[in-house]
């Protein structure tokens, strides 16, 4: 294996295991849900960052002065989306039973829609890809390996958080773990919205000076 592939692997992985919305995304489904909705929101995530790569990718080849507008965007309506997520937190019980198939995949597109509206993701894309390529012959055959490398971290290093908070809500009472987190969650969540709702203040001026 090349060694630049080594290196985006191990810088990849570092950025998934580190602490932000997605890993909180996970824990709390696990905590809150069945696996099977727990993977779905995973499977989102990773496919969430799939395309957020993508969009990454083309503001490199066609327009790399957007970039502003485009974190502009993301900062805004993800601030929003992660509101919704922290009132939403203080509203869960205790691992709800499946009722339709569509809770499945309800936490698919949650997922998706948690890396879409993360400007670390896109903003990752957009300072460690040009690393990688030559962004003045750049094609979309390293930039597709390179996603489907962090891609598949995604899925990785969530299954093991999964893992391990389902054993640690075997060993202790799940009900007050869960009523603690989904409260942390909430807090955590509001936080990112109040720091994207910053960021987004903060790319308006920008535009404007």
């Amino acid at each position: 294996m090349n060694t630049y592939l080594i290196s985006f692997f191990i810088l990849s992985l570092i950025t998934v295991s580190s602490p932000g919305p997605a890993v909180l995304f996970t824990v709390h489904n696990t905590l809150n849900y069945r696996l099977t909705k727990t993977f779905g929101g995973i499977l989102g995530v990773a496919t969430g960052i799939l395309l957020v790569a993508a969009i990454a990718t083309s503001i490199l080849i066609f327009a790399a002065n957007t970039l502003n507008f485009a974190l502009l965007i993301t900062s805004g309506v993800g601030s929003l989306y992660f509101f919704y997520l922290s009132f939403s937190s203080l509203q869960k019980n205790v691992r709800k039973e499946f009722r339709k198939n569509e809770q499945l995949i309800s936490s698919f597109q949650h997922g998706i829609l948690i890396s879409l509206l993360n400007p670390k993701a896109l903003a990752f894309f957009i300072f460690i890809f040009p690393l990688y390529l030559d962004t003045k012959t750049i094609s979309f055959h390293r930039p597709a390996l390179l996603s489907l490398i962090f891609s598949f971290n995604v899925i990785i290093v969530h299954g093991i958080y999964t893992a391990v908070f389902t054993r640690i809500a075997k060993s202790i009472d799940l009900k007050k773990l869960t009523y603690i987190f989904n409260k942390i969650s909430a807090a955590l969540f509001f936080t990112f919205g109040i720091l994207l709702l910053k960021q987004s203040i903060e790319n308006i001026s920008n535009l404007f000076t």
